[in-house]
């Protein structure tokens, strides 16, 4: 065999190796993502915790993002907002417990004539989670004067009764339909996966690198065979 050849035979015996690490990382890769979403869900589904016991007089809040909460009040007529950049939109309103916070709930997802009855004292449940993260999308044209496109809490602190609740609540679908609403989702926060996937990821591209790397080495340092 020639020396070109016997240095590209080693390159690409090099490239191919390479490859195989590549898509060993990115299943890693795959399976850190996974258990992302995996221990979101796993968050969801435990058990409720009342949201007033899980809030302290100063305001902090345990680590109860991503999990269903019971609250016990009353809806605060008159502060109706509707959230989203198409429709239908989320209908949020003021929630105030028996202990006097407000908490912002997301009662479901609305077209333009929502109108909330007032149902008096009553015990809802949902998932609680922080304020949406600010985007560069903007409501429906049509959307009521006041609408945003995003549930940003800094912007209600001015606007509604307090003192407010740092994070809000999704109701589910059944508390949904009790207000002639659909379901809206809950934006789960991200969490952390499983930190040994993400290793081993990683892992396997330095590995491709390295490969491809040794194989030019060796290559190169081939000398002619004489014959």
């Amino acid at each position: 065999m020639s020396l070109t050849f016997r240095r590209g035979l080693t390159i690409l015996i090099g490239v191919i190796v390479a490859v195989v690490m590549l898509v060993m990382g990115l299943w890693q890769m795959a399976r850190f993502q996974a258990s992302i979403v995996d221990v979101a869900a796993e968050r969801a589904a435990q058990s409720p915790v009342p949201l007033s016991e899980s809030i302290a007089a100063d305001g902090t809040i345990d680590d109860i993002y991503g999990r269903r909460v019971q609250l016990s009040g009353e809806v605060v007529p008159g502060y109706e907002l509707l959230v989203g950049s198409q429709w239908p939109m989320r209908v949020v309103v003021p929630f105030e417990m028996t202990d006097g916070r407000i908490v912002p709930v997301v009662l479901g997802l609305g077209d333009r004539e929502v109108n909330i009855a007032d149902a008096g004292p009553t015990s809802i449940e949902g998932i609680f989670t922080a304020g949406d993260q600010e985007g560069e999308s903007t409501p429906p044209a049509d959307a009521p004067a006041g609408s945003t496109a995003t549930l940003r809490l800094q912007g209600l602190v001015q606007q509604w009764p307090q003192p407010m609740v740092a994070g809000y609540v999704t109701l589910d679908a059944d508390a949904a339909a009790q207000y002639s609403l659909e379901p809206a989702s809950a934006a789960l926060p991200e969490v952390q996966g499983s930190a040994m996937h993400q290793g081993y990821a990683l892992q396997w591209w330095v590995f491709a690198a390295a490969s491809i790397a040794f194989s030019i080495v060796v290559a190169r340092g081939l000398k002619p065979r004489l014959d």
